[in-house]
């Protein structure tokens, strides 16, 4: 426990489902894992603005936010900063990118014929093409790719009030 924690950095994410209960979930930025949209808060912004701002931004999804569904904490001795996650469950009101939540940019189709939209890609001219899918609790729990949190796996999915997930040291 001899790291010296020089910041602290609040994120906000998001636990979006569809109406058929499908979990939303997008590529991380290196494509390594499948992670839940979210990020850190603007100055000022209080923490449900920054769960839809973020999945708004990340999956062009309008969200209708929930409630807090569980906290996780992070340290990390290389950047020196202590990272506490906020999570919120969240319902998305047309389960597809649409309107204002794109801002502009493209989303593109890249599911199945039967089901277009349970997957696509946002071309967005300020960073990385991001890949977003619909997953059922099967799926996740199925994935041959990492999960952040392995929580997403199962546990998570039941609605019995927020968790501490604890904290994680990270090298």
């Amino acid at each position: 426990m001899g790291e010296q924690v020089t910041g602290i950095r609040v994120v906000a994410r998001v636990m979006v489902f569809n109406a058929g209960g499908e979990l939303l979930l997008c590529r991380s930025r290196d494509g390594s894992a499948w992670v839940l949209p979210g990020g850190t808060l603007d100055p000022g912004e209080d923490l449900r603005t920054a769960a839809v701002r973020e999945a708004a931004e990340e999956a062009g999804v309008a969200a209708e936010v929930g409630p807090l569904a569980y906290v996780q904490e992070f340290r990390s001795a290389r950047r020196s900063e202590h990272v506490v996650e906020i999570v919120f469950r969240a319902a998305a009101p047309t389960g597809h990118p649409s309107g204002a939540a794109l801002a502009g940019r493209v989303a593109e189709p890249a599911g199945p014929a039967d089901r277009p939209w349970q997957g696509w890609r946002i071309q967005d001219p300020d960073g990385p093409v991001r890949e977003c899918r619909w997953f059922t609790r099967a799926e996740v729990a199925a994935l041959s790719e990492p999960v952040y949190p392995e929580e997403l796996r199962d546990a998570l999915w039941e609605d019995g009030g927020a968790v501490h997930l604890g904290l994680i040291h990270l090298g």
